[in-house]
């Protein structure tokens, strides 16, 4: 079986998105989705997810971290997980479940996948149209109605196995 890859013939399926993500939300906006979650809009909060909204690695936690304490020296470790944690609560960002690695987090909210690097860990966007028909009907699923599905490709991405 064939890995689906943005360089392969599968182009015509599968389109990158990593440079489409404009996703940091203006100030107004990021307070409405805090509000709706029930989160107060603090310049932390802020902070933190404006870093993830601007990040395109799907970064860890500690990363996260990394990168805020560039501009704010005084957020702590636990102060971010607390936030990411709340923000994947919220529907405002997903945690990516990479096996073996630490999770990783993604604020980017279009219908999209993932491939998942078994041996890095890199993570990387892909929309494609693969995906929606793969989902059960209800009388499939005993009257469940399933209206999205999460996927992750698990492989090997270039530079690991050019190693």
């Amino acid at each position: 079986m064939t890995r689906p890859h943005a360089n392969s013939n599968h182009s015509h399926l599968l389109r990158n998105v990593s440079e489409s993500r404009g996703l940091w939300l203006d100030e107004a906006a990021f307070r409405r989705a805090c509000q709706a979650a029930g989160l107060a809009d603090t310049p932390q909060r802020r902070l933190i997810y404006r870093v993830l909204a601007e990040s395109f690695d799907h970064p860890t936690a500690e990363a996260v971290h990394q990168r805020v304490r560039a501009r704010a020296p005084k957020v702590s470790l636990a102060t971010v997980y607390r936030n990411l944690k709340a923000f994947a609560d919220a529907g405002m960002a997903e945690e990516v479940a990479v096996g073996g690695h630490s999770a990783r987090f993604d604020a980017n909210k279009m219908p999209h996948q993932h491939l998942v690097c078994r041996s890095c860990g890199e993570v990387r966007d892909y929309i494609s149209d693969i995906g929606r028909e793969l989902l059960p009907s209800a009388s499939q699923l005993g009257g469940f109605e399933a209206d999205s599905a999460k996927i992750n490709w698990f492989g090997i991405c270039a530079l690991c196995a050019d190693r």
